[in-house]
């Protein structure tokens, strides 16, 4: 996008007065205004920021802000600035097409083009309706083929790598109740590591309904000390999405690789399909079905076929933290393929509720809580029970918008596995730092 825009020096040239007639002109608008005119929006920024605190309210020096954050590379602190504008005055079309400049910005598309069609939709001046009709025609280029990505770095702490009990001695019996001491390795482990992380995904549209949609994803956690516990994964998925209204159906294909101390630990190949239905711009509801085969290639015993049904809701509220909501549901089983191992399969049902809210220029609180039941098919041949799970996990973090495209992120995630069978108990936490690019 070029440096201040025709909608914004337009909108500068032709509204201030309609719309800003009520706010008293001084130096600092007055020389924000001519430094925007003259193509500086960096320097107007640099110079309206410092007053934010004290004229946030203001629309005039509001509008100022925002169209020099945008220009100056700050399209979410310029979010905040308009969205104060349009608080106060609903119905300026000016500040509506900055915020939609804002939104695209952002890679918020949808966003953007419903922004933009409104303020073309009414009288403003045909320089306006220009550049606005450029910006519709990049949006809908870009919607043919999106090709969107991520690359992730991270370091943190984790309690116990291998996710294993606490304790060192079990009883065990099938042998009498004799009293066995566990190797080191399986037992609980902590230790630093490092996050890496990335991915690439693509929407390709053949018609106005019809759109190929597709993926690649890898996740690597390397530790410091504990080695043989490192782990990559890789996934990728390919699939098709038809779209009409309000609904949208995704049918397609899924594949997994996850690697343990470099050697390949479980394979999977499945398909999913899932139903969206948006019952208005702010509520969504989702049902969705999954089946996966499991491959342990060095287990073979433990290979089985995996269903999961599942619906979702989420929410984006109204209000000053912007807070979005979700929660969904599920349940499923694990069926083991070997005969005469029912102790290694389990129907499965659980829970999970989360949400965000935007707290402040960038900053935003995240956090997310579940709980999953796993009750197995027979008898543990060692234990002489069947085990049955109840795990209960929880992520509380926040991620802060450094600048477009880049986010620091810190969070904490912990992990009660409560198990009527000792050595599957166990507790984890994870303390994770990291820095995520989107392009």
């Amino acid at each position: 996008m070029r440096s201040t825009s025709l909608v914004a020096r337009a909108a500068i040239v032709f509204f201030s007065a309609a719309f800003f007639s009520s706010a008293f002109a001084d130096a600092l608008t007055d020389r924000a205004k001519r430094l925007l005119e003259q193509r500086q929006p960096k320097q107007a920024y640099d110079l309206l920021l410092p007053q934010e605190s004290a004229r946030a309210g203001d629309p005039e020096f509001d509008y100022l802000l925002g169209i020099a954050a945008i220009d100056a590379g700050e399209p979410e602190r310029g979010v905040f600035a308009l969205e104060r504008v349009l608080a106060v005055q609903p119905n300026n079309h000016v500040a509506r097409a900055e915020i939609a400049r804002a939104y695209l910005a952002l890679g918020e598309r949808d966003s953007a083009r419903r922004e933009f069609e409104t303020v073309k939709a009414q009288q403003v001046p045909p320089e306006v309706k220009q550049a606005i009709d450029g910006y519709l025609s990049a949006i809908a280029a870009a919607d043919v083929t999106q090709v969107t990505g991520f690359f992730e770095v991270g370091y943190g702490h984790d309690s116990n790598v291998n996710s294993a009990t606490g304790g060192n001695q079990i009883a065990v019996p099938a042998l009498g109740g004799i009293i066995a001491t566990l190797d080191p390795t399986s037992t609980r482990n902590a230790d630093t590591f490092t996050a890496l992380s990335g991915g690439i995904n693509v929407t390709h549209k053949f018609t106005r309904e019809w759109a190929l949609v597709g993926g690649v994803a890898a996740a690597a956690k390397l530790n410091s000390h504990e080695d043989e516990f490192n782990t990559l994964n890789i996934d990728g998925n390919l699939g098709a999405r038809w779209s009409r209204g309000s609904n949208a159906v995704t049918v397609g294909a899924q594949l997994q690789d996850f690697e343990l101390d470099n050697d390949r630990y479980r394979e999977t190949k499945g398909v999913v399909a899932q139903w969206q239905h948006s019952l208005d711009e702010r509520r969504q509801a989702t049902v969705y079905g999954q089946f996966s085969d499991l491959h342990y290639p060095t287990q073979d015993i433990r290979d089985a076929n995996r269903t999961v049904l599942g619906v979702a809701y989420g929410q984006v509220f109204t209000g000053a933290y912007t807070p979005v909501l979700f929660a969904s549901g599920y349940a499923g089983q694990e069926k083991e393929k070997a005969d005469g191992v029912p102790h290694l399969g389990h129907d499965l049902a659980g829970l999970r509720v989360g949400g965000q809210a935007r707290i402040f220029l960038g900053l935003t609180v995240f956090g997310t809580v579940a709980y999953e039941h796993r009750e197995y098919g027979g008898p543990d041949p060692l234990f002489v029970v069947t085990r049955v799970d109840n795990q209960y996990d929880a992520i509380a973090g926040v991620s802060y918008l450094l600048r477009p495209a880049t986010t620091l992120i810190a969070q904490v995630a912990y992990t009660d596995n409560d198990s009527n069978i000792q050595i599957n108990r166990f507790t984890r936490k994870v303390a994770t730092v990291s820095l995520r690019f989107n392009f």
